[in-house]
This record gives structure tokens, C-alpha cells and sequence, in this order.
């Protein structure tokens, strides 16, 4: 299960996708895997809208490793919302990694179906 920090890494992911800054979002992530172009090629024609609360409580976690001693990384893969469908078919996937006590940080592993 994800700690109540990584699923706040989420949520400020999730925020920036809906607001449509790609660019700060890549900042954020250091674009180690997706750019801010890669995110808006992602999403074209998607009109992204905020994810009900409860979607953040079930998050599906695919996966976990420990890094290192101080460092661990969970694997989750996340619905998107948009303004026509609601719960939509695409999925963001992403990295969450607690990089020292209480400190997380996200990495974009793709957005799609």
C-alpha cells in the first residue's frame, strides 16, 4: 500500500495534468521519461477534469521495490478523468519514489490506454 505522502506525489501530478502545465510537470519530474510534448501528444483531444476523491484511496499499486536502504518505489497505475466520459480508458503510470523519510518524488512512466 502506498504511504498517505506518495499518494500526495499523485495528486500533485494528477493537478498538473488536468491544468494542462506539461512544462512544470516535466520540471518536476527533471522529463527523465516523458516530456512536456510527450504529455501533450498523450492527451490531445482529452479534456481532462479532476478525479473524484476516492479514485486517490484505490490507487493500484503494481509494483514495489527497495532502492536502497533509504529509498523505496511503488509502481501505480492511475485512471484519468475527462470532461466527456468521466472515468476514462486512459491511464497514467507512474514511479513514486520516497527518496528519504517522508520526501517523494514521481516519475511519468506513460499515459495511455
Amino acid at each position: 500500500m502506498l504511504p498517505e505522502e506518495g499518494v500526495n506525489a499523485v495528486r500533485v501530478v494528477v493537478a498538473l495534468l488536468v491544468r494542462g502545465d506539461y512544462e512544470e510537470l516535466e520540471t518536476l519530474t527533471e522529463g527523465r521519461r516523458l516530456s512536456a510534448s510527450d504529455m501533450a501528444a498523450a492527451l490531445a483531444g482529452h479534456d481532462l477534469v479532476s478525479p473524484p476523491e476516492e479514485a486517490f484511496r484505490q490507487l493500484e499499486v503494481t509494483g514495489a521495490d527497495q532502492v536502497s536502504a533509504a529509498e523505496r518505489a511503488f509502481h501505480v497505475t492511475f485512471p484519468l478523468w475527462t470532461a466527456r466520459e468521466g472515468l476514462s480508458a486512459l491511464r497514467l503510470r507512474l514511479t513514486v519514489t520516497e527518496i528519504m523519510a517522508g520526501v517523494w518524488a514521481a516519475d511519468l512512466d506513460g499515459i495511455g490506454p
